[in-house]
């Protein structure tokens, strides 16, 4: 680490990314450190209160208060802290210029910010690449994804469909996320923070033209690596741009006078990873548990068509013409204009029963798997039989990776 005069820009800059990463990673944590919430907790109380009336009274913003940060990460709550940390960086940064104007240089404060920005990178994208290793972040299609026509997707759910037929996919994007963990390390700094430029690029372009509402998290992603390869901006370029060969020098370890100070440090690191090691490795199995507890597949698993007999008959199913099974929550069924609807049936699976459309079947399921309902509650008997079909059947699902294909198979 040098100790020459930093110019008054350069000060300037770092005293404004001090102010202004640290509060992203106050505020904007995301899960990225092991037990922030506790930390961070009362200012998220404060910024609860203070985003909403800074919206209302300053900027004149009308919203619905009553939503912060949930499964989008770009809701209005978000932009407006965002542009609060922002002012706030600011604001912070002029009042410090003026306070330490004789400062020469900020070489310490420099070398903690970017630890913790490393860490907060490293730990937000082996957590996102660890879920895609199990395959739950863009999971496969299912049942319903596979009976839906193009039109019918939104453009997230078209991007989390492509990603999440293939596992092998997944895992190959996980590893490579995983790898951010070369920035916990001085020596691989550099390297980790090339990946993760690239990683996060390819997120942050599929949020942007997918409209996947996590922009803010991947935009910050990508510029807090860039942060961390500006001072070897000048040897990246020689050697990627120039082709010449290049030393990267590695920042020195801010090291205290005492030892015992030392030695907590390389304690904290150490225990600091080891809790996310374990908290990844817990993650995993929690996540299937609550798959398998909230995605509890239905009994009468599968899809079908529904044959019905005579339709003008048989009433109590409208013009019902595929229904799909999927979960035990809901069903979906689709009529004869293959118009969605999704219903909640009552099915007893001990005593095989189904309630659809506030009429009690008794059902049986044959060999084949096809399923007969009988209903015997009204003055005419009404016979239906499900057709059970074969998800195996659909193109999306019969191309495999072939290494010689001598046409291509583009539907």
């Amino acid at each position: 680490m040098t100790h020459y005069h930093w110019s008054v820009p350069k000060k300037i800059g770092f005293r404004f990314s001090f102010i202004f990463i640290l509060s992203i990673i106050l505020i904007m944590n995301n899960g990225a450190y092991p037990f922030f919430n506790i930390i961070n907790k009362p200012l998220l109380y404060v910024m609860h209160d203070f985003t909403p009336w800074f919206a209302k009274n300053i900027l004149q913003y009308n919203y619905d208060y009553s939503i912060v940060t949930n499964g989008s990460g770009d809701t209005s709550y978000d932009w407006i802290t965002l542009l609060i940390i922002f002012v706030w960086a600011v604001i912070g940064t002029i009042i410090w210029s003026l306070a330490d104007r004789n400062r020469r240089t900020y070489d310490a404060c420099y070398y903690w910010l970017t630890t913790f920005t490393r860490y907060y990178i490293a730990f937000m994208l082996i957590n996102y690449g660890v879920i895609k290793l199990c395959h739950a972040q863009m999971p496969p299609p299912g049942l319903n994804r596979l009976m839906e026509p193009l039109h019918e997707f939104s453009p997230m759910g078209l991007a989390w469909t492509y990603f999440g037929y293939s596992k092998s996919y997944n895992i190959f994007v996980g590893i490579v996320e995983i790898l951010a963990g070369l920035l916990l390390f001085r020596k691989t700094m550099v390297l980790g923070a090339l990946i993760t430029m690239t990683v996060s690029i390819n997120i942050m372009t599929t949020n942007y033209f997918f409209d996947v509402p996590v922009k803010i998290i991947a935009t910050t992603l990508f510029t807090l690596s860039l942060f961390l390869l500006l001072p070897h901006s000048k040897a990246l370029y020689k050697f990627f741009i120039l082709g010449k060969s290049i030393r990267i020098k590695t920042s020195n370890r801010i090291t205290f006078k005492k030892r015992w100070k030392n030695k907590m440090a390389t304690g904290i690191k150490i225990a600091a990873i080891g809790i996310f090691a374990f908290q990844q490795v817990n993650s995993i199995f929690t996540r299937q548990k609550l798959i398998d507890h909230y995605y509890k597949k239905s009994p009468l698993y599968g899809i079908y068509l529904i044959e019905s007999g005579d339709r003008k008959e048989g009433l109590t199913l409208n013009d019902w013409k595929y229904i799909v099974f999927e979960y035990e929550e809901y069903v979906t069924v689709r009529d004869e204009y293959y118009k969605k609807e999704k219903i909640t049936p009552a099915i007893d699976a001990k005593a095989k029963t189904i309630s659809l459309n506030n009429h009690t079947f008794n059902y049986s399921i044959l060999d084949n798997g096809d399923i007969i309902l009988s209903n015997k509650s009204s003055d005419l008997r009404e016979d239906v039989k499900f057709i059970k079909q074969n998800p195996a059947d659909f193109e999306l699902m019969q191309q495999n990776f072939n290494w010689i294909q001598e046409y291509p198979r583009n539907r």
